[in-house]
Order: structure tokens, then sequence, then C-alpha cells
């Protein structure tokens, strides 16, 4: 999956019923690949994206967890993480045994999380060695990132946050390049 690509379209069983992926849908989306069920860095990944349902339902983000593995064996991961850890899991855990929507989005062999706009083009993504877990702070960031720019010529500036300031975006052309001093990076007050 490259950046500004379209993200294909795909249906599947998931611990809470069919879901399907469109183009159309318009809310921003995370997509998380997790290759390795009832691993220990897969299991907590789980528990930390599903930690943070406010912060999607806030925001508007859809999150579908995707498995290497059946709706049976999802299932019965949930209910382990309920068991040892008194977590009861509520996001969506979708079965891909044949790995088809992980080819599609180009992670057959990574554990991987992919930010979907409104029009279903991937903004971010990153894949990950199948040991480690995600930044779940980042991820957050990201996404926040993305949705203060979605729509909009600006821009972030590295480890942007809620309520700092974007990046001005000016015509790039000659005239307006002398009339900006600060053209190629321009904080002013207005892009708050």
């Amino acid at each position: 999956m490259r950046l500004d690509e379209h993200c294909p379209a795909f249906s599947l069983r998931t611990t809470e019923g069919e879901y399907g992926f469109e183009p159309t849908q318009q809310t921003f989306k995370l997509i998380v690949f997790l290759p390795s069920p009832f691993s220990v860095s897969d299991t907590q990944d789980i528990m930390n994206i599903d930690g943070c349902s406010d912060f999607y339902a806030k925001n508007n983000i859809d999150v579908l967890l995707i498995s290497q593995s059946s709706i049976h064996v999802n299932l019965g991961w949930i209910k382990a993480i309920q068991t040892v850890y008194g977590r009861e899991v509520t996001t969506m855990i979708g079965e891909d045994p044949t790995a088809e929507v992980f080819k599609a989005y180009g992670v057959a062999n990574a554990k991987a999380a992919v930010v979907v706009d409104k029009q279903a083009r991937c903004r971010w993504h990153f894949s990950l060695d199948r040991r480690l877990t995600f930044n779940i702070e980042e991820i957050k960031r990201a996404m926040l990132a993305l949705i203060e720019v979605s729509g909009s010529s600006s821009k972030t500036p590295e480890g942007w946050g809620p309520g700092d300031r974007t990046i001005k975006d000016i015509p790039l052309n000659r005239k307006s390049i002398l009339r900006n001093r600060k053209w190629f990076y321009d904080l002013s007050p207005e892009n708050k």
C-alpha cells in the first residue's frame, strides 16, 4: 500500500459481526494487521488499541483489527484476554486466515497499521517486526494531525500536537515567495 492510493474494498467476519470496507465511507479509519494470534505482542496491542475507544469515538475514527486467524480463534482470543486480564475487548477483530486482505494491503508478512482518510486513501502506514508493539500514543497523534490538515493545504510540523500551529502553505510562484520571507516554514498565528 502506497500513500495516496485508494485502499481496496473488502468484507470479512469480525467478532462484532459482518464488516464491509467500502471506498465511499466518510470517516477516518485505523486498520491494524496482527499476524500472530495469541502472541504476547499482538495481545498487548489489542488491549492498548481497545483501551482508546473513547478517543476513537470522540474523533469519529473507525477501528478494525485484522488477524490471520479464523473468527473462532479471534473469539477465543478475546475470551482469554477477559479471563486472564479481566478486560472486555469490544474493538472488532476480523478474520483473514488466507491473508487475502493482508496481501491486498501489502503487509503479508508483517504487523502493520494503516490510516485511511474519508476518501478511502491511504494517508499513513507503517510496519513492525512481529515481536514489537505499536506506540499507540504516536498513532493517536498522527491521526489527529491527519484530521487537522484534511481538506486543507496546511501541513503539520514534526511533533505536532492538538492546539499547535500548522504550517501555512503558500503558492509556489515567484511573487508569493518574494512577499513572504518565511515561505518555506510559516507558523503564522492564523494557522492555529
